[in-house]
């Protein structure tokens, strides 16, 4: 070891002053970068967000906003409207004027002829709302309202398969085949669906359309954020939320303009089929091909992503675009062929896995125990938009203060204030009648800020934790248990017959705990995605902070030495 050179003339260190130990490792830092080729030496030559992320975002942006569109189209397609039973008379007759909804129960499922009561066979339909709906086209009504749960059901069901099922697809055979094969299912689902000739067609479409919604959100989403630098993964991967809202403002705008189900369905679903035109040039994630060993498309993209920003090209990138050279030279460690049980068998991914799951989950439960509560603020439309608008400030606060506070602690005070007011939102009087409306209505948009904010935490938050191989499986595996979640939901708000507070404190508690087991998390916040399992379990750990010491804490050692 050199010695360290200090100027007899004053102890002020000048540029002679040097570290032995930071050239070594600087010097061994530039040597890799020059001959490996890694994520890290990668993100040196393209940047943190050259002009290729930023396009790339910016396109990502509307298949983010197809999954709200694709999946939640329900809302309206399955709007009840009023109906009562049809009589003798004619129902064109000018002297027949329909009552919709009324409070007798033998006028809707039930009529009384000739002095029997006979089930209802016929119903008139209240057409001011939608001209026609999937409940009233089918007839989802009386003793086949049951038919409406049960779709909702399967729907749910749809994102729970596709949320693990593609999450797994896109590991094991990359972003963009994950990409191809979520919007060919979300697409081909929308345009069946239109055109169902009968319930259980409309069923099994709509399936299919959750499952490629779902599909397609986490593989954009992981997209997203393995093309863009640490310094602005936060900032990508909280506002990758902002255009679900916008989804479901979309839904709004059509539905008030497009008032039959078949014509508002087609509308929303032939545009997803211009997604596929994506493929011709959105490129396969370089990690994940790093971590299959297929090197040599690596580079490839590398250099045609470094080309587009205009980016000075390091000496091992010399021969990317000319002579292939080994790749076994370029590539710093054998890449690791993981599977999703990985996440389960490793005992620090296990118990971070465990965690996280039960975040998601309890974010799902919070969030509809909220919708369940939620005031009506008006008419379907106004009441939609309010809630789905709600949804973008709160993406803001994620954005301005998630680096500063860091991950673990946001998304505790998200959960935490999504479960105090759900619990607020179950144990407060019902009357009086029009002050408890307003405060019921704060409170619900109140949790719907903390519950957006803790689903949009959770998304960076479990892609940050785990790492490249099996990244897009854990987030695919805990949005599987949020869809358990949403299907529990039901469950647990069937307890209202004992006591009509119970639901929300059961949904509101949860929350609270969650969002106190987030602690237990390490934090991410600024720090590199982790590539391969050692790098992941390294995160909070002791030895992530043994390294080279910062130049300025040894400088004053030595001075306080001299």
């Amino acid at each position: 070891m050199s010695l360290i050179n200090i100027p007899a003339k004053s102890l002020a260190l000048s540029a002679e002053f040097t570290l032995p130990e930071e050239d070594e490792q600087k010097s061994l830092t530039s040597a890799s970068s020059k001959t490996k080729l890694t994520p890290q030496s990668v993100q040196d030559v393209i940047g943190e967000f050259g002009l290729f992320q930023k396009l790339l975002y910016f396109l990502l942006w509307f298949p983010a906003a197809a999954m709200a569109v694709g999946v939640y189209a329900s809302v309206y397609m399955e709007y009840t409207p009023h109906y009562h039973c049809v009589p003798d008379v004619d129902p064109k007759d000018p002297s027949f004027q329909p009552v919709y909804n009324p409070t007798d129960a033998n006028l809707t499922c039930w009529i009384h002829e000739h002095g029997e009561i006979t089930q209802c066979s016929k119903w008139v339909f209240d057409t001011s709302v939608f001209t026609s709906t999937v409940i009233s086209e089918f007839e989802i009504i009386c003793a086949s309202s049951y038919l409406k749960t049960f779709s909702t059901t399967i729907y749910m069901s749809g994102m729970l398969f596709g949320s693990f099922f593609f999450g797994w697809f896109g590991d094991k055979f990359g972003r963009k085949a994950a990409f191809a094969i979520t919007t060919l299912s979300l697409s081909t689902g929308s345009v069946f669906t239109a055109i169902s000739p009968n319930f259980p067609s409309y069923v099994v479409a709509r399936f299919l359309t959750s499952c490629g919604g779902m599909g397609l959100f986490i593989t954009t989403f992981v997209i997203a954020l393995e093309f863009v630098g640490t310094e602005y993964r936060t900032l990508c991967g909280i506002a990758i939320e902002i255009p679900f809202a916008l989804g479901e403002l979309y839904i709004v705008f059509l539905a008030y303009f497009i008032r039959d189900w078949r014509t508002y369905q087609l509308v929303i679903g032939i545009p997803f089929f211009l997604f596929l035109l994506y493929l011709v040039k959105i490129p396969e994630s370089i990690r994940w091909l790093l971590s299959k060993g297929r090197v040599a498309e690596a580079k490839k993209t590398v250099c045609e992503i470094a080309q587009f920003n205009g980016s000075e090209k390091p000496l091992w990138t010399e021969d990317i675009c000319g002579e292939e050279e080994e790749e076994e030279s370029l590539l710093g460690d054998e890449p690791e062929n993981l599977g999703i049980c990985s996440l389960l068998s490793h005992p620090i991914l296990r118990m971070r896995t465990l965690i996280m799951a039960l975040n998601w989950v309890v974010a799902t439960l919070g969030y509809y125990g909220l919708s369940l509560n939620s005031a009506r603020l008006g008419d379907p439309f106004s009441s939609f938009a309010l809630t789905a608008a709600m949804e973008i400030p709160s993406y803001i606060f994620c954005m301005l203060f998630l680096d500063r506070f860091g991950r673990k602690s946001i998304l505790a005070f998200s959960q935490i204030l999504a479960g105090t007011t759900c619990i607020l939102a179950g144990v407060i009087p019902q009357e009086p009648e029009e002050e408890m409306f307003y405060l019921r209505t704060a409170l619900s948009l109140m949790g719907k800020f903390g519950a957006s904010a803790g689903f949009a935490i959770v998304f960076v938050f479990t892609a940050e934790l785990f790492p490249t191989p099996v990244r897009n499986s854990a987030v695919g595996l805990c949005s599987t248990f949020a869809r358990i979640g949403g299907m529990l939901a039901p469950v647990v708000t069937g307890l209202a017959v004992y006591a009509s507070s119970i639901p929300f404190i059961v949904m509101g508690s949860s929350c609270c705990i969650g969002g106190l087991t987030a602690l237990l998390l390490p934090e991410t916040a600024g720090k590199p995605l982790p590539d391969t399992i050692e790098e992941a379990c390294r995160i909070g750990s002791k030895t992530e902070k043994i390294g080279v010491p910062r130049i300025e804490e040894t400088k004053d050692k030595l001075l306080q030495s001299c």
